[in-house]
């Protein structure tokens, strides 16, 4: 499964969940990149997400799923945030 990491937490998801939203992937997709984890706690209204506010799962995975979402907008971009600080360890 692959995965994005929620920016403010770090927590996993499945990047194809970002399709079961009454809003297309790319808003989808955006929606997450600003709120992360809030997304899916406003499932039937995506547009009234807010940030994430659940407990950090991982500092690091958060820290580096942040600098992915803000180099692009595509989610297919964001996938390597353990890759990326397996190689700055």
């Amino acid at each position: 499964m692959p995965d994005i990491n929620c920016r403010h937490c770090g927590e996993p998801w499945d990047i194809y969940e970002l399709h079961d939203f009454p809003v297309s992937f790319k808003k989808a997709a955006a929606i997450f990149a600003k709120h992360g984890c809030g997304l899916f706690n406003a499932e039937d209204d995506p547009k009234s997400a807010t940030h994430c506010t659940n407990t950090v799962f991982d500092a690091n995975l958060a820290q580096a799923s942040g600098v992915l979402q803000d180099s692009s907008p595509y989610p297919d971009d964001w996938l390597d945030s353990e890759s990326m600080l397996n190689f700055l360890e």
